[in-house]
């Protein structure tokens, strides 16, 4: 069994939606965290409100993802820093841009990728040799069902999330006999601030309103949507040792939505 307050763990996209639902499950579970958003401000409150609750701590740090290298290596060093040691990650930063291959900005596209696919990888390289230190760990990626499921309107998320699909399975393969980790979580469309921009970007495709592209996104078979905290249990399931023997995989969590093979 897991014992959290041993546990030091880094979220990034931290500051709100699913990484501020699985920052605060794991602060609630005991473990300390290492919060890391864009925004100094929006940091800073998240990571002091989720200690206030406690019984674990947090701690904010402000940084923007460029897709470099360095990017993982200072966020590493900033919860060694803080906690010394780390035994997992959370990636969940980035967001989904609506637009098809042919029309989505090609800034989109870029910027896209180096949040979401870039700032993942980085990441994970970076945390690696403190996981081998503890003696192995988990590394959660927040990546979406569209990568196994192609989404013409979301065609970056499509082609990101489906590399990471690739990306985990291959890292788990080189990672393991570390004790090492590496598994994909697929939300659908979820209940965050995140889904009132994505229904404005499909109602523009669509041509019609934003409150009937919400509509749509709303029916699914389990008649809601995904909420953070749904995801952020998995995760926190997912980092600890009842779940030692899921590595190299997707777990989807999407209440059904997406309609391709299971």
């Amino acid at each position: 069994m897991t014992v959290w307050n041993d546990q030091v763990i880094i979220v990034t996209g931290g500051s709100r939606g699913i990484g501020y639902a699985t920052a605060g499950c794991l602060v609630g579970a005991g473990a300390r965290v290492l919060l890391v958003a864009r925004d100094p401000v929006a940091t800073a409150d998240a990571a002091a409100t989720l200690s206030q609750k406690g019984p674990g701590e947090a701690h904010g740090l402000a940084l923007t993802l460029t897709g470099c290298p360095e990017d993982g290596e200072a966020v590493c060093r900033a919860a060694f820093r803080q906690y010394g040691r780390i035994t997992g990650l959370v990636n969940c930063a980035g967001g989904a841009s609506v637009g098809t291959p042919l029309g989505l900005d090609w800034r989109r596209w870029q910027e896209d990728f180096t949040v979401k696919f870039w700032g993942y990888l980085s990441l994970m390289r970076a945390v690696v040799p403190y996981l081998r230190q503890v003696g192995g760990g988990a590394i959660v990626n927040v990546a979406g069902v569209t990568g196994k499921d192609p989404n013409p309107r979301l065609a970056a998320a499509t082609t990101i999330n489906g590399a990471l699909r690739g990306l985990t399975k291959i890292l788990a393969d080189e990672v393991a006999p570390w004790q090492i980790r590496v598994v994909n979580v697929n939300p659908g469309a979820t209940e965050t601030a995140l889904l009132l921009q994505m229904a404005e970007g499909y109602a523009r495709l669509d041509q019609i309103s934003p409150d009937q592209a919400l509509t749509r996104m709303r029916q699914t078979p389990r008649g809601r949507l995904t909420r953070p905290e749904d995801i952020a249990r998995l995760i926190l399931f997912l980092l600890s040792d009842e779940a030692g023997m899921i590595t190299g995989t997707s777990v989807d969590i999407d209440g059904g939505i997406h309609r391709g093979p299971a």
